[in-house]
């Protein structure tokens, strides 16, 4: 029996979501750490990171509603991409906060706003790594 186009955009989102966190957290964010001095990196970190959770609250949304279409969408499916969607959008509204931490030298709020962040990033990678497998 083939494969319908249905069957495969239930599992693009989802891998385009693990794709997109592993290419900016195991590529991207090493290398411009070691190739530009500490100033630099942090101008370029600053531009990328909000873009990076607005892309991932983006492809969230476009998983539930691909399930909305979808013909027997699972309520676990719907949790990870709702969630992916909330935990990217969090993501995101925090960063103000963890830049004015760091510009002020408030290391333990920073810290904490930080760890936040890579927290809810490894279980949106989880969980969309988990998506086949429900």
């Amino acid at each position: 029996m083939p494969i319908s186009l249905g069957q495969i955009m239930h599992y693009y989102f989802p891998g385009m979501i693990v794709g997109f966190i592993l290419l900016q957290t195991a590529i991207v964010a090493p290398t411009l750490s070691k190739k530009l001095d500490t100033k630099e990196f942090r101008v370029a970190i600053r531009a990328l990171w909000p873009k990076f959770f607005i892309w991932l609250t983006v492809l969230g949304i476009a998983s539930v509603i691909d399930l909305y279409f979808h013909d027997d969408p699972s309520v676990i499916h719907y949790g990870i991409a709702g969630s992916t969607a909330l935990f990217a959008l969090t993501c995101y509204l925090i960063i103000p906060a963890t830049n004015r931490a760091s510009d002020e030298g408030n290391q333990k709020l920073f810290k904490i706003l930080h760890k936040v962040s890579v927290y809810l990033t490894v279980i949106v990678l989880l969980a969309n790594i988990g998506y086949v497998f429900v």
